[in-house]
């Protein structure tokens, strides 16, 4: 466990006035260095990741000996670079120990890094100045982008340079999370500045103190001013869909979706061998698409050239990307993409030949689709997958939000090769290529064929195909009191402790307050998929713990493998199993099954009116609100009613058949859901957090009536510009805290756990909104992935007087007090 004191200070685009964050008493756990319990690991498992996002490297240091060269990852969660050789090896790392400024910086002091989301690095061979080249850090907690020198005989030591960048919406050096760059020969920067839907070209001088000046800006400006989201790609319904379109001019009523991004992310750059022409891909990561632009290699001045979304796929079918992150080229011009949301990697043989001569034709038919040469990979968590022979038969293909896709090349644009064996064949000379397994905290290495045709397979854990160790990098996060990802908390107030579910250790873990690991709540794993947990008092006041499990391995054939909801005592002794599916198979809407892709998400009881019979409410991933009543005494469980659904308009982008609606970017229609959350059962209403749709909702408890909402809503996706009381984004938890008599919520993405007074008897307004009292928040984005940061605050829970906050990019629990709120 460790505490931290810290002072920062909050954005103006979050409050008006600077707050202090001095002398406050927030402990962190669950997200302590483990490194000395793996040194009997070998020496690419002596370490763990914490989100790792961005992989690159120096093409100069790959020259044939593994332990010679410099691979860069963004282990944001641990918000330091990690430096690695070529055999997963930890060699250095970027972190608060280097403090020393270059010569030429024209800065006297290193900042310490918040939050490196993205990283680039331009290699002495690459750069037509010397003084460029280096490691370029995207910190989002600063919104700023830092420039380290490493030191070439040493690849822990670097010396800091110059950031550019701060907070804001406007021009010039204005940035806001700024997620990826890339870095040209020439010394422009190109990068996604991602909550301000827009890309923002720069060139670093370094003969006048490494100034930066602003080149270009592009995205879609509203009246004010301000660039926001724009550009919805729907299938059946825009030009790139195969209707009647052979020009981009088809666009001349609706620039806005030629011009506009939506949360932009990956860029990367392709140099074409004469020097002649450069083009700059971007991912635009909420349109399912990558933008291509054409850069004057003097100028940097950008022009759109083509756009990929559809592609038809090596099997000849047509495809799709779906949240595409990471983008890479190499020296032939093929272009690789982390195809993040389907779980997969994907490369396409160059693209640029067919952008010329320019105005460039859209690909208006299937026949003119780029083709993708292979894409490779599927969904999939890797604890889960090594529980079974079956299932880890297919690991290797196995990703979970994969965020880049690098191949590996020399400075002299040859690839770097390595001899594999791949169940059971051999092969000489494969490509190397690493990914970034974000939501598995690890590196893998893939190989293609020497020609590049193919991919052969990725890297496996020991086992598998053969294979006598694990081949990827970083340890997994599945020590006892580690948590990987926790998908709810649940406060027992008799013994004082914290219980945390972590799904993909399919285990719940028991912590002090003060964040001593106690053990595993039932002394055992939960199979498969414990998810949400929450406590209530019997009629004696005495804890119990209702316990929702996607797929009980322990129900009796034909049964096993359905849902249920388990009741356990204080110690974690089982009082009785209920099969959620069996309870809801005779309904019109889906069951609760996890084989109908509707498993059990979170849960919340209500008090009772007679000491034995509770209300309990259960939220299911097809968007569905489920009201049971327990009764304690007879151990009954009877369905009540169910209320939500999807709304049709939205469509979705869920499985392999994913359909965007006409309305996917829209707020839902009233009482329908687009990623429904987390439950809070109070004595007049039902809140349910309703992530997708940037709100809370409201429901009756006693008749499931859809009764309005709570925050202002809003599109998929879409960052409010600035923090206020009614504006969510992807809120997630929600809690209660009786001391103060005050609703808690863990607000996603604004990256803070919030407050505000009793909502229950609030009256709706004439938008069937409740606007109760905002009493602050916890505690500021600027500490980014740091002891106190809530990079993606998911959930939260109010126990002996204080309020614990997970933390998913950090996967670590933050005890605040309420004394820490910022007002």
């Amino acid at each position: 466990m460790s505490t931290q004191r810290h002072a920062a200070r909050v954005g103006s685009t979050l409050v008006a006035a600077m707050l202090s964050i001095d002398c406050l008493a927030f402990q962190t756990f669950a997200d302590e260095d483990r490194s000395p319990e793996l040194a009997s690991q070998p020496p690419h498992q002596q370490f763990q990741f914490n989100t790792p996002t961005t992989v690159t490297y120096d093409q100069d240091s790959l020259t044939g000996a593994a332990d010679q060269a410099r691979v860069y990852v963004a282990d944001m969660g641990n918000h330091r670079i990690q430096v690695l050789d070529l055999d997963g090896q930890q060699i250095g790392r970027l972190d608060d120990q280097d403090q020393v400024i270059a010569d030429d910086s024209p800065h006297s002091s290193v900042p310490s890094i918040q939050a490196p989301l993205g990283i680039a690095f331009l290699s002495r061979s690459e750069a037509q100045d010397d003084r460029l080249a280096g490691l370029y850090v995207n910190d989002v907690g600063r919104h700023q982008i830092h420039f380290f020198r490493p030191s070439p005989g040493n690849p822990d030591d670097f010396a800091y340079v110059t950031s550019i960048g701060q907070p804001g919406h406007g021009n010039g050096t204005e940035l806001m999370l700024p997620r990826n760059l890339t870095v040209t020969p020439q010394g422009f920067l190109y990068v996604s500045d991602e909550f301000n839907h827009r890309l923002k070209a720069f060139r670093l001088d370094p003969d006048n103190n490494y100034q930066a000046t602003l080149i270009k800006t592009l995205g879609w400006q509203g009246t004010d001013g301000n660039f926001q989201p724009e550009g919805p790609i729907i299938r059946g319904v825009d030009k790139n869909y195969g209707t009647d379109s052979s020009h981009y001019d088809d666009y001349h009523e609706a620039p806005n979706k030629r011009d506009g991004f939506r949360i932009p992310q990956g860029v990367t750059y392709y140099l074409t061998p004469d020097q002649q022409a450069m083009y700059i891909y971007v991912a635009d990561n909420g349109n399912n698409r990558i933008k291509i632009f054409r850069a004057n290699t003097v100028t940097g001045q950008l022009t759109l050239v083509d756009m990929l979304g559809r592609f038809t796929n090596s099997d000849g079918n047509a495809d799709h990307l779906k949240r595409p992150r990471g983008v890479r080229t190499d020296p032939e011009g093929n272009l690789y993409v982390a195809d993040t949301y389907n779980g997969r990697i994907l490369k396409f043989v160059n693209l640029s030949g067919a952008t010329d001569p320019e105005p460039v034709r859209y690909r208006a038919t299937l026949q003119s689709d780029a083709q993708s040469q292979w894409q490779y990979g599927q969904l999939g968590i890797h604890q889960v997958l090594m529980r079974a022979p079956v299932t880890a038969a297919t690991e290797d293909t196995a990703f979970q939000l994969p965020n880049d896709h690098v191949p590996l090349v020399r400075s002299d644009g040859s690839f770097y090769r390595e001899d594999i064996w791949a169940w059971g064949q051999f092969y000489g000379n494969a490509r190397v290529h690493l990914v970034s397994d974000t939501g598995n905290n690890r590196v893998k290495k893939c190989w293609s064929t020497a020609n590049g045709d193919d991919l052969i397979r990725c890297s496996v854990s020991a086992g598998v195909g053969g294979i006598s160790h694990h081949e990827f990098w970083g340890h997994p996060r599945n020590l006892p009191g580690q948590l990987h990802s926790a998908s709810g908390l649940a406060w027992l107030g008799n013994r004082q402790v914290l219980l945390v579910s972590d799904t993909p250790n399919t285990r719940i873990s028991a912590f002090t307050p003060q964040g001593q690991y106690l053990g595993r709540f039932a002394d055992t794993d939960i199979s498969y998929g414990v998810t949400g947990i929450t406590a209530f008092k019997d009629s004696t006041m005495q804890d119990r713990v209702a316990v929702l499990v996607a797929s009980d391995a322990t129900l009796p054939w034909p049964y096993t493998g359905d849902s249920s909801l388990r009741i356990y005592d204080d110690q974690g002794n089982l009082d009785n199993i209920f099969n959620l599916g069996y309870r809801t198979s005779n309904l019109p809407t889906p069951p609760i099954s996890l084989s109908d892709a509707n498993y059990p998400v979170s849960i919340s009881v209500g008090e009772s009116s007679d000491g034995q019979s509770y209300p309990v409410f259960i939220s299911s991933f097809g968007n569905q609100l489920w009201r049971f009543d327990f009764n304690s005494i007879a151990n009954t469980l009877d369905y009540i009613w169910n209320a939500g659904s999807p709304d049709p308009q939205k469509g979705n982008d869920l499985g392999d058949s994913w359909q965007l609606g006409p309305a996917f970017y829209a707020q839902g229609a009233a009482g329908t859901f687009d990623q429904i959350g987390s439950i809070l059962a109070r004595p007049n209403r039902v809140y349910v957090t309703d992530r997708r749709n940037q709100r809370v909702q409201l429901f009756d408890p006693a008749t499931g009536q859809h009764l309005g909402q709570m925050g202002d809503g809003g599109g998929t996706y879409d960052h409010p510009p600035t923090l206020v009381p009614d504006s969510f984004f992807l809120p997630a938890g929600l809690a209660w805290n009786d001391d103060q008599q005050a609703m808690l919520v863990a607000d996603g993405f604004n990256m803070l756990a919030r407050a505000w007074s009793d909502p229950d008897s609030t009256p709706l307004d004439a938008d069937g909104q409740i606007r109760p009292g905002y009493l602050g928040h916890w505690l500021s984005p600027s500490l980014g992935t740091r002891p106190g940061g809530l990079f993606d605050a998911e959930q939260i829970i109010n126990g002996g007087g204080y309020t614990f906050v997970f933390s998913l990019i950090s996967n670590r629990i933050t005890r605040f007090e309420w004394s820490e709120l910022q007002p």
